[in-house]
C-alpha cells in the first residue's frame, strides 16, 4: 500500500450522550432530509401549493423512506438476514437501500395527497428537487461509515478504508455525492426557467431518468453490495434496481413534454 493514497479512518461515532451514539451518518442524512424540506417549502409556491403541506406531509414521508428502504435493502441486498437473524427485519437502521427510499416517498406522499386532496405531481416536482440534495449528504454518511465501498483501483484519488482493509479503493460514495449535486443543479435551474413549458409532474419524472442513470454507471465501480451478485456478475443489483426507473424515467419525460407542447399548439 503506497502512501500516496488517501487515508480514511473516522470513527463513525460523532459524540455519545450516556448510552446514545450519536453518528455521523444519522448528523448527515437529518442534514440531507432538513435542506430537502427547505428547499422544498421555497419551491412549493411556485407550483401554487401552500408549503404548509410539506410541513404535515414529511412525517408520512419519512416513515415510509425508512421502511421501505429497510426491507429493500433486505430482499434484495441481505435476503439471508430473515432467517439467519430476523431481529433485523425490524432494526429499520441496519441497511437502507435508496431504491427503496424512493418508492417509500412516494408511497407517503401519496397517502398525504390522496388523504388532504392536494395535488401530487405538482408536489412530487418539488420534494423532487430537494431530494437530490438529501442523497449526496447520505452518501456522505456512507462514507463516514466506510461503507458501500468502490471496487479497487490504483488512482491517485485511491481511498484506503482502514477500517475495512489496506485495499485502495475507488471513493464511489462521494462519486454518488456528487450525482446528487449535478442532479439538483440540472433540475432547479430548469424549474426556475421552465417549469410554465412542461406539465406537472415532469421534473419528480426528470429526476428519476437523471439519477438513476447515472446510479446506473456509477454502479461499475461499485464493489459487491448483495448476497445474489458477485464480482463476475455481468450487473450489479443497484443496476439491475436502476435500470427499469432510468428506462421508464425517460420515457415518461419524452412522453409527458411532447404531449404538453402539443397540447399548448
Amino acid at each position: 500500500m503506497g502512501s500516496e493514497y488517501f487515508i480514511w479512518d473516522l470513527n463513525p461515532i460523532a459524540f455519545q450522550l450516556g448510552f446514545l451514539e450519536i453518528r455521523y451518518y444519522g448528523i448527515l442524512f437529518a442534514t440531507g432530509i432538513f435542506l430537502a424540506y427547505a428547499m422544498a417549502r421555497k419551491l412549493l409556491p411556485l407550483r401554487e401549493v401552500d408549503p404548509v403541506h410539506i410541513d404535515n406531509a414529511l412525517i408520512y414521508i419519512l416513515v415510509l423512506v425508512i421502511i421501505c428502504a429497510h426491507l429493500v435493502h433486505l430482499i434484495f441486498y441481505e435476503p439471508s438476514a430473515f432467517y439467519k437473524n430476523p431481529i433485523r427485519i425490524i432494526q429499520v437502521g441496519s441497511g437502507l437501500a435508496s431504491h427503496g427510499g424512493f418508492i417509500g416517498a412516494i408511497l407517503g406522499l401519496y397517502i398525504y395527497t390522496r388523504r388532504y386532496k392536494i395535488s401530487f405531481w405538482r408536489m412530487a416536482d418539488c420534494i423532487a428537487i430537494g431530494a437530490t440534495i438529501t442523497t449526496s449528504f447520505i452518501r456522505f454518511g456512507n462514507f463516514a461509515n466506510s461503507e458501500i465501498l468502490g471496487r479497487a483501483v490504483d488512482l491517485p484519488w485511491s481511498v484506503v478504508f482502514t477500517r475495512i482493509d489496506s485495499i485502495p479503493r475507488h471513493p464511489s460514495q462521494l462519486y454518488e455525492a456528487v450525482i446528487g449535486f449535478i442532479c439538483f443543479a440540472i433540475l432547479y435551474f430548469s424549474f426556475r426557467k421552465n417549469r410554465e413549458k412542461v406539465p406537472e409532474g415532469y421534473y419528480m419524472w426528470y429526476f428519476v431518468f437523471l439519477y438513476f442513470t447515472m446510479r446506473f454507471l456509477v454502479e461499475f465501480v461499485k464493489d459487491v453490495q448483495s448476497e445474489f451478485t458477485s464480482a463476475e456478475t455481468v450487473l450489479t443489483m443497484g443496476q439491475w434496481l436502476s435500470l427499469p426507473l432510468a428506462v421508464f424515467g425517460a420515457y415518461k419525460v419524452l412522453t409527458a413534454k411532447r404531449k404538453y407542447t402539443a397540447a399548448a399548439n
